[in-house]
């Protein structure tokens, strides 16, 4: 085998393992070089990840003679009504988890300290704190890299990969265990299959916006094991067993979740309700 065979497909494209090897060595590169210019913390490292996987993948799909809007993150008017809706679908999905945690007994909410106008404050800042996260992560995953993997091994194989990588990304959380990994990885199914059925990542970062924000500001529990906020007013706390309640996890290390998701992704997989805007074409 000679090394242009090696490197290349038959149609002299690099093969898919390069080009994975490359955004992720690139997306790495940046996130290293900005993360030692940028504050410490949630806002820097998101900022460093959203760029590097951004920059990486814009490079790799001017390879193939591909626009920078190609990513999913393409500038029009679309993507703030997308973003919402996406936002509106996470929320929703995340309130009806943890509506049934307390229905089952695993969560409760105790009275705490504030006002509903430091509530409100609360709320927009929270929005703003978790967006750059949730754009970084949907960059990184449902960006690049699921649509190479869908292009050579088919969508759902795609999905499946990104979910799992999705899943181990986060075995460092505090309180990782068995069930919340594998319900990351479910949850990475559903934001996968939001970007497969609309092609547009400003849909799956509204989504992943809204589940993170109705746990960690509306139901004031950990999002993957992490405290980020404190909601003035009340304080969400978990009980009972943790297969229900979650633990110190939060809701994802909740089987209600794995269900309650699981579910969703499959509707919106077989059903017609999501579909590519006209941008997204």
């Amino acid at each position: 085998m000679t090394l242009a065979t090696l490197l290349n497909t038959a149609e002299g494209r690099l093969r898919l393992g390069w080009r994975l090897t490359l955004f992720v060595l690139g997306t790495v590169s940046v996130t290293l070089f900005l993360g030692a210019l940028l504050p410490a913390g949630l806002i820097g490292g998101s900022a460093g990840l959203l760029c590097g996987a951004l920059l990486t993948g814009f490079g790799l799909l001017k390879m193939d003679g591909m626009g920078p809007g190609s990513l999913g993150f393409y500038a029009s008017a679309e993507a703030m009504s997308e973003t919402g809706k996406g936002f509106g679908l996470g929320v929703t999905l995340g309130l009806v988890v943890v509506v049934l945690m307390a229905a089952l007994g695993g969560l409760q909410w105790d009275a705490g300290a504030g006002s509903p106008t430091e509530w409100a404050w609360s709320g927009m800042s929270a929005a703003l704190l978790l967006l750059l996260p949730a754009a970084a992560e949907e960059a990184f995953l449902r960006g690049y890299p699921l649509q190479a993997l869908a292009e050579v091994w088919g969508r759902s194989n795609a999905v499946a990969v990104t979910a799992f990588a999705f899943g181990l990304l986060h075995l460092g959380n505090p309180g990782a265990g068995v069930l919340s990994t594998v319900n990351v990885m479910v949850a990475g199914v559903l934001l996968g299959v939001v970007y497969i059925k609309t092609l547009s990542l400003w849909w799956a970062t509204g989504v992943h916006l809204g589940w993170n924000w109705a746990h960690g500001f509306l139901a004031d529990v950990p999002v993957s094991g992490l405290e980020v906020m404190d909601t003035p007013m009340y304080d969400g706390v978990p009980m009972g067993s943790p297969w229900i309640g979650g633990g110190s996890f939060g809701p994802e290390g909740s089987v209600v979740a794995t269900v309650v998701v699981l579910g969703v992704a499959g509707a919106c997989w077989y059903g017609p309700w999501l579909r590519p805007g006209d941008a997204a074409r």
